[in-house]
């Protein structure tokens, strides 16, 4: 019964939708419902009302959910074509420019913003579609704000200029040293000096922290050494002063305390106490980073012209060969390796970080001790031949400083010289507004 109904009701539906098809009574001029309409005409491009009402109403949603006091609406309506206008003039100078945003990029873009709201990318789908809101227009909005970026970047980042010198004066500011802060975990042994000390007592003290600096160079610990010798009110805590940031220090001790790597001592410091040995047992912050390298060198062999695969398989086995019998890898290599970066330095690639080579030399670099000569072996270049010299972890929290220290002033800048674009850019552009109120 349920079933007949719906066929009448589908059957009286598409009669009234041929009906209404069929005779459409005529309007006057003054009758006639604009669904949508030009409201700006930017250059080669158009701004429809749609895209300003749709905006001006996300605005809005936004504005009251954050309990924040709405502006006169015809301001705001203003205010939102003008960027409507600033971003179409933006999107044509992509386009002139040929910027394309592949499907991979604007897909990880998604899978961002969805990760960040703690979702992966179908349930964010399904998010926004239960919320009322469109997928795909979420995608086109993204794509054309990847676009706008680029052209930003194009435009303005070629005009910023930072010297070596902004970026030590931002770092040694008190914004600098606040910011990109590191904390320090220090120890330290204090061997105490009394006020009426002669020469010689001083000399013994002296000694004896020499003879300290050596003990725990030679291995033995220095939550020990501090328990034994040092004078300090820690000393039974193994000489940690805990965590600290460098203000927080001595500051006799500051400037070594930087200069210092994980697990290094200083040398003796003297101070109206006696003298100190301290030792940065641990490092942390957010510009704290460390990274495992390698110093390697190898022989490069590669296929041409005048040599064929086979024989150059033949010749790096001949060059393996001369090296298991003692003949010295620098020698050979700067007599066949035709890698023209080592040759000459008897292959030495120098400190690298793991993931800076070719994934085949990666691999082999894995698995090689410290050393050892490997087998002859192919990547992407050809033909290698390669030795570990040695491993370290090494602390490159300087640098991440400086680049952090960089990016904050290139987006400092990057915003000033921005709006100055903006305006340039909408100056130079034709625009005819047709908003009325």
């Amino acid at each position: 019964m349920k079933i007949d109904i719906t066929i009448k009701n589908l059957v009286l539906g598409l009669s009234l939708f041929v009906f209404l098809t069929l005779y459409v009574p005529e309007k006057t001029e003054a009758e006639i419902e604009l669904i949508d309409r030009v409201i700006a005409v930017v250059d080669t491009g158009i701004i429809l009302e749609s895209e300003l009402n749709s905006r001006v109403g996300d605005i809005i949603g936004r504005l009251r959910s954050e309990g924040t006091e709405l502006p006169p609406k015809d301001l705001l309506e203003e205010q939102v074509l003008e960027r409507l206008i600033i971003e179409e003039i933006q999107l044509q100078l992509g386009e002139k420019a040929g910027i394309k945003i592949s499907d991979s990029e604007l897909n990880s873009s998604l899978s961002m913003i969805a990760a960040q709201n703690s979702m992966d990318i179908e349930k964010f789908k399904e998010s926004l579609e239960s919320s009322g809101e469109s997928y795909t227009n979420l995608r086109e909005s993204v794509r054309k704000e990847m676009i706008i970026q680029r052209v930003q970047r194009g435009k303005v980042g070629s005009k910023i200029k930072i010297s070596e010198q902004e970026i030590e004066n931002f770092l040694n500011s008190q914004e600098g040293k606040s910011r990109l802060a590191e904390e320090f975990n220090v120890q330290q042994i204090l061997l105490s000096i009394k006020k009426d000390a002669s020469e010689k007592d001083i000399s013994a003290v002296e000694e004896l922290g020499l003879k300290i600096k050596e003990r725990y160079e030679n291995g033995e610990s220095f939550k020990k050494l501090a328990t034994t010798y040092s004078s300090d009110q820690n000393a039974l805590e193994g000489g940690s002063l805990g965590w600290r940031k460098a203000a927080e220090l001595p500051t006799l001790f500051v400037e070594e305390v930087k200069n210092m790597k994980v697990g290094q001592i200083s040398n003796l410091i003297r101070s109206g106490a006696g003298f100190h040995i301290i030792r940065l047992a641990e490092k942390k912050g957010d510009v704290v980073k460390f990274e495992d390298q390698t110093l390697v060198r190898h022989i490069l062999v590669q296929p041409s012209e005048i040599r064929s695969e086979k024989q150059t398989e033949e010749l790096i086995n001949l060059i393996h060969s001369k090296l298991i019998d003692g003949e010295e890898f620098k020698q050979l290599a700067r007599q066949y390796s035709e890698d023209p970066g080592s040759k000459m330095s008897g292959g030495d690639l120098g400190w690298n970080n793991s993931g800076t080579f070719d994934p085949a030399f990666e691999a082999e670099i894995k698995n090689s001790n410290i050393g050892q000569i490997s087998k002859p072996f192919k990547s992407g270049f050809g033909w290698h031949i390669l030795e570990v010299l040695e491993r370290r972890n090494e602390d490159i929290s300087e640098n991440v400083r400086k680049n952090k220290a960089y990016q904050i002033i290139f987006n400092r800048k990057f915003e000033q010289e921005l709006q100055r674009t903006l305006i340039e850019l909408r100056s130079e552009a034709y625009v005819d507004i047709k908003l009325t109120s």
